[in-house]
């Protein structure tokens, strides 16, 4: 009996490209080979699919060199028309390769284009079937405002906050900077939309809050 085919998906364009392969690192090395075969996708910085090296230390997590997805010259061309599930890839030198039938996607993305519904999207597009959360969910759980809307709208308990849209803090700091005072020092500053402490601040003044944000 065949393997089931398991596409491990990493890198990607958010700024948190390093954590997500360090994240797949470890998942190329914990995942039972035996019981599956793995085809390692990578995405660069700049958004282009290339098939990686199986080869979990090459993206060990190394305070003296965070781990990347270089782009080596490969392309991964996805099925087309959707429903089909074989994945071949374009080497370097222009050769097209079969990978074979992908059975799922495991996505180990972190950040925007990995958690915010747009990759589950692409996948839902080209009916392969993956892991995690949908388009919706992923959308909704990505977005702290939005999240704590809806957990608030079901009843459940979440800690107080403040959403500041860019917007109004370029228009006028003086009248976001009013409002904020509601809350009493210290503020945790913190983006909607991203994850990994991805700039996070603690802010003991109003002082400190341009900076922060």
């Amino acid at each position: 009996m065949d393997k089931p085919v398991v596409v491990v998906l990493f890198g990607g364009r958010s700024s948190e490209h390093s954590i997500s392969s360090a994240t797949a690192g470890g998942v190329l090395g914990a995942i039972d080979r035996d019981r599956f075969a793995v085809i390692p996708v990578g995405i660069t910085r700049t958004g282009a699919f290339v098939l990686e090296d199986d080869d979990p230390g090459k993206f060990a997590l190394d305070p003296a060199h965070l781990p990347e997805v270089v782009d080596n010259g490969t392309r991964i061309l996805w099925p087309e028309p959707a429903g089909r599930r074989s994945l071949r890839v374009r080497r370097a030198d222009g050769e097209i390769a079969d990978l074979g039938e992908v059975d799922v996607i495991l996505p180990i993305l972190h950040g925007a284009h990995g958690e915010d519904g747009t990759i589950q999207g692409f996948f839902d597009t080209l009916e392969i079937p993956y892991a995690g959360g949908g388009v919706l969910d992923s959308a909704v759980c990505m977005d702290k405002h939005f999240m704590k809307v809806a957990l608030a709208a079901a009843g459940v308990p979440v800690s107080p906050g403040i959403t500041v849209r860019e917007s109004e803090w370029r228009a006028d700091p003086g009248v976001v900077a009013t409002r904020l005072t509601e809350a009493s020092f210290p503020w945790f500053v913190k983006p909607a939309r991203a994850g990994s402490s991805v700039g996070v601040s603690k802010v003991h003044g109003l002082d400190e809050l341009d900076a922060a944000l």
